[in-house]
């Protein structure tokens, strides 16, 4: 990957260009441009190089996989973008359950025996409380698929004729009705009723969540006289409930998200230090819905420094608006919102400032129904394939203010010979600085082969900032009529002449800053910087 302080590179060059053939085409470079501030007379003038960067192009990382880019140009503006997809996701199953049920008796009364039959059964009623799986969840209509087993024991000598319904319940439009003949002296006596396509409605919707159930039928004829006590004695379960679809008020539950880190690896992070605070940086939270339950979020994320500090987001709960309210919201493709974190409901700013060179930890839940559910004009509504997604995007505007960030970069294996020629040397720069950025090479750091510091150049010549408009539509945005060209030179004393043969390493840092009074400064992809640099040096040609 390519430096994100590239610029500070061309300065190098100049360094090496004493002893060594320039890469750069002289014909191509304007003399006319070079200072006459140094005092000397030089015998070599080595044209190092000019450029004119853009902004874009020094911040550009040039990733081979688009997917591992961070900066990205939009019209004209710089934006750190970071995504991260499904974060989050939970379904149906994490809102609405039918765990396994439990089985449940009843004594169905016999009418007097001791005659022949037939002799009718009146209707009896019993309910039945199905389980949700959490509490407070009360239900008024559900479509499942289910199976209703019953086990008979009969005391008579007779068979009995039972028709089962469930008066709430429709299956294809019809009352869901089963009819069943129970064996004359039999126990354990094994029956199904299948409930494929039910669709159950709870008149009363309540947190019981019970089901009616109503028994009528006739004992047979057995050629004889019908003998035997005791009621008909049955236990019946629901099994293997397979909900898809239902209504109601789903309770006040609370879903854990999960916990994980995102790491945004963004280069110049760890290529600068120093302070520096993003004006309008936010988190969006993208969310992809097809549950029909109010919801917010309680999340929080903290971001860890490469140094060990550490920022909280503290956000305030978000509730979004766009949930599916109606079924054809549930069923048709899922509803799409976005919520999103910003200076006006966190301390993101305080975050990225921190910055989140580590990585950023998030860890929280998921409320449901933060408000009371009024179920009769606006239930929940869920169908066994509602899931919400949730995916996550890091927008960083590059618009900020920064107090002398120190910004490092390194060119490795230097190999400079005969330095012992050289009497006198100077590194002569002229730049046009366009950036609203105030740029001052504070060293150049002479390293050995383990990267300790021999000697050091330095230099506090600042290349002053392009200014920025204070007011109105373009604030923060250089003012064209504020660029300037200026010019100065570095000397090299003789002892970092003399040390430039011990060179393996050459460290280069440099101080950024914003002035304009505190307004953020907008950092636009067209901003440009151009330079020329040369080299002049007073050579003893007869060593």
């Amino acid at each position: 990957m390519i430096s994100k302080s590239r610029f500070l590179i061309p300065l190098l060059c100049g360094l090496l260009a004493i002893t060594a053939q320039s890469c750069f085409d002289s014909d191509d470079y304007d003399m006319d441009r070079l200072s006459d501030k140094v005092e000397w007379t030089p015998n070599m003038i080595a044209p190092v190089g000019y450029g004119t960067y853009s902004l874009w192009y020094l911040l550009n990382e040039h990733e081979l996989d688009p997917n591992d880019q961070t900066i990205f140009l939009e019209g004209n503006d710089l934006v750190i973008r970071h995504r991260e997809d499904d974060i989050f996701t939970y379904d149906a199953s994490s809102v609405l359950s039918f765990p396994n049920q439990l089985s449940q008796g009843f004594a169905l009364p016999l009418p007097p025996v001791g005659l022949p039959g037939p002799i009718p059964i009146p209707v009896q009623n019993d309910t039945y409380r199905i389980s949700t799986g959490f509490a407070g969840v009360i239900l008024s209509q559900v479509d499942v698929d289910a199976n209703l087993q019953f086990t008979f024991d009969n005391p008579l000598n007779a068979d009995i004729s039972l028709d089962i319904s469930l008066p709430n319940g429709t299956i294809g439009g019809a009352l869901a009705t089963q009819n069943f003949t129970i064996p004359a002296n039999t126990n354990g006596h094994v029956e199904n009723f299948d409930l494929t396509g039910l669709s159950l409605t709870f008149p009363t919707p309540s947190s019981d969540n019970e089901v009616a159930l109503q028994f009528e039928g006739e004992i047979l004829d057995n050629g004889g006289v019908i003998s035997g006590t005791g009621a008909l004695a049955i236990q019946y379960q629901i099994q293997n409930i397979n909900f898809q679809l239902a209504y109601g008020d789903f309770g006040q539950q609370s879903i854990d998200i999960g916990t994980g880190n995102i790491d945004m690896d963004v280069d110049f992070w760890d290529d600068i230090d120093g302070e520096y605070r993003f004006s309008n940086p936010k988190i969006h939270v993208h969310l992809r819905n097809s549950v029909g339950v109010p919801f917010a979020i309680n999340a929080n994320i903290t971001g860890y420094s490469s140094s060990g500090g550490s920022q909280a987001l503290n956000p305030l709960p978000l509730q979004p608006n766009n949930y599916p309210k109606t079924l054809a919201d549930v069923l048709d493709a899922p509803n799409l919102e976005t919520i999103t974190y910003d200076n006006t409901n966190s301390d993101i700013v305080d975050l990225m400032a921190l910055p989140p060179s580590d990585r950023l930890d998030y860890m929280g839940n998921v409320s449901l129904n933060p408000n009371v559910v009024d179920i009769a004009t606006e239930p929940n509504i869920i169908s066994n394939t509602s899931r919400i997604d949730a995916d996550i995007e890091i927008e960083i505007p590059l618009e900020f203010t920064a107090t002398n960030l120190t910004l490092k970069d390194t060119i490795d294996d230097i190999d400079i010979d005969d330095a012992d020629k050289i009497m006198n040397a100077a590194v002569v720069i002229t730049a046009e600085n366009g950036y609203p950025l105030d740029v001052t090479i504070e060293s150049i750091q002479l390293t050995d082969a383990a990267f300790d510091v021999i000697d050091e150049i330095t230099d506090n010549e600042v290349i002053d900032a392009a200014s920025v408009y204070t007011s109105g539509p373009m604030i923060g945005e250089v003012d064209p009529a504020s660029i300037k060209q200026v010019s100065h030179e570095i000397a090299l004393t003789q002892s970092q002449i003399a040390n430039l043969n011990l060179a393996e390493n050459i460290i280069i840092n440099a101080l950024v800053s914003t002035e304009n009074g505190g307004i953020p400064v907008k950092l636009k992809g067209d901003y440009e910087l151009k330079f020329t640099i040369s080299v002049q040096a007073q050579l003893d040609l007869s060593n």
